[in-house]
C-alpha cells in the first residue's frame, strides 16, 4: 500500500508576491531532494511506494493554475523525474535543492525558466535538452505555456563521472562542477533528436509498469547521456541548435502530419503552408533535426507500413499499394524491392 505523507495547504490560501511583484495565490514551495523523494507544499496528494528495491514518489496537483503529477522514481544511481502538468495563467513556483544534484534534462511540452537567486537564469524550451548542475541552489521556475512536460534524470556522481567524456569540450562542465558552481553545461539548448524521443518513451514505460525492469531503465539512461554528450561534442550540434524554437515546433509539426498523412499526395509547398513557414526552411531544418529529407520520410512511412499490411492483412499487392500512396502496383513493387531487397509478392506467397 503507498503511505500518503501529507496534504496541501487549504485553497485560496494567503495572497503573497514573487521577487518580481506579481501576485500568485498561496506559495508554492518545492524542496528538491537530491537523495530522496522531493516535497511539494502545495500538492493536493502525495504518495510514496516501494516496490523490489525502487522507491516511487507521487505527488498529485488540483489547483486553478496547475494541475497534474509529478512522480519521482529512485534507484541506485540516480533519480527519474516525470512532470505532466497542465496550466492556467503563468504560475510562479519556488524551489531549493538540499545538496549537488547533476541533472539531465528533456522539455517535450512548455517552456520553463529557471531563475536562480545568484540573479543568473536559464529559460528550457519544448524540444529542447541541456545537462544542469546545482549546487544547493535555491530561486523559482516560472513555466510558460497551457502544458508542462518534461523528464528530469538526477545523476549520482560516481555514474556521472564514470559516462561523462573527458574530451575538451566537456573540460570546463568538469570544472564548473568541481568548483560547485551552478549552471547548464551549454547556455544554449540543444534540440531532442527522435532517437532520443524514442528512448525516453521507452524509458517512461518501463516506469510505470507494476515492477519496473531496472536493467531497460539503466540501458535507456546511459544511452540518453550518451546521444546527449555526443551532440554536445560534435560540430553538426551547432546547426541543430542554431534552428530557433518556433521554427522546431513548425518542423516537428510537418514530422507529425507525416506520420498521419503520408498515403496522400504531399507538395512541399502545401506542407509548408500548413505549418506556416516556407520551403527552404523545412527542407533544411527537417533534413537537420530528422537526418533525412521529407519525401525520404514519405517513403520510410509508406514502405514501412506497407511491409506491415503484406505481412498482417489478407490484402493483395495492388490494395497495399493504393492504401499506401501508389497508385502504379508496377512503381510501389519496384520501390518496395530496392527498400527490402524483395519483391512484395514474395511476402504474399510465404
Amino acid at each position: 500500500m503507498p503511505t500518503q505523507l501529507f496534504e496541501s495547504t487549504p485553497k485560496g490560501g494567503k495572497r503573497t508576491q514573487n521577487e518580481k511583484g506579481h501576485k500568485i495565490m498561496g506559495y508554492r514551495k518545492i524542496a528538491i531532494n537530491t537523495s530522496g523523494i522531493s516535497a511539494f507544499d502545495f500538492a493536493s496528494e502525495c504518495f510514496v511506494n516501494h516496490v523490489d528495491g525502487i522507491t516511487c514518489g507521487t505527488a498529485d496537483f488540483d489547483e486553478p493554475e496547475i494541475r497534474g503529477q509529478v512522480r519521482e522514481t529512485l534507484l541506485n544511481d540516480f533519480k527519474v523525474i516525470n512532470v505532466n502538468l497542465k496550466l492556467s495563467g503563468k504560475p510562479v513556483i519556488h524551489f531549493s535543492y538540499s545538496g549537488r544534484a547533476l541533472e539531465m534534462l528533456f522539455i517535450t511540452k512548455g517552456n520553463l525558466a529557471m531563475h536562480f537567486k545568484d540573479q543568473q537564469q536559464h529559460i528550457f524550451h519544448r524540444h529542447t535538452h541541456n545537462l544542469l548542475f546545482s549546487n544547493h541552489a535555491s530561486g523559482y521556475f516560472e513555466p510558460d505555456g497551457k502544458e508542462l512536460q518534461f523528464v528530469c534524470i538526477q545523476l549520482y556522481r560516481d555514474f556521472f563521472d564514470k559516462f561523462l567524456p573527458w574530451d575538451n569540450c566537456f573540460g570546463a562542465f568538469r570544472n564548473m562542477i568541481k568548483q560547485g558552481q551552478t549552471g547548464c553545461i551549454k547556455n544554449t539548448n540543444y534540440p531532442i533528436t527522435p532517437e532520443m524521443y524514442f528512448l525516453i518513451e521507452d524509458m517512461t514505460s518501463a516506469l510505470q509498469e507494476e515492477i519496473p525492469k531496472k536493467p531497460l531503465i539503466y540501458a535507456r539512461i546511459l544511452e540518453l547521456l550518451l546521444l546527449q554528450t555526443e551532440q554536445y561534442g560534435d560540430p553538426k550540434g551547432e546547426a541543430l541548435k542554431n534552428i530557433s524554437p518556433s521554427d522546431r515546433d513548425k518542423i516537428y509539426k510537418a514530422k507529425a502530419y507525416l506520420l498521419k498523412n503520408y498515403g496522400q499526395k504531399i507538395t512541399l509547398q502545401d506542407l509548408a503552408k500548413k505549418i506556416g513557414t516556407n520551403e527552404f526552411l523545412l527542407k533544411s531544418g527537417f533534413k537537420t533535426i530528422f537526418g533525412t529529407t521529407v519525401f525520404g520520410c514519405i517513403h520510410h512511412l509508406r514502405m514501412t507500413q506497407a511491409r506491415k499490411l503484406l505481412l498482417e492483412q489478407k490484402l493483395t499487392v495492388s490494395q497495399v499499394s493504393d492504401m499506401t500512396g501508389y497508385k502504379n502496383p508496377q512503381h510501389f513493387s519496384t520501390a518496395f524491392k530496392k527498400k527490402f531487397g524483395f519483391v512484395p509478392s514474395k511476402l504474399k506467397n510465404n
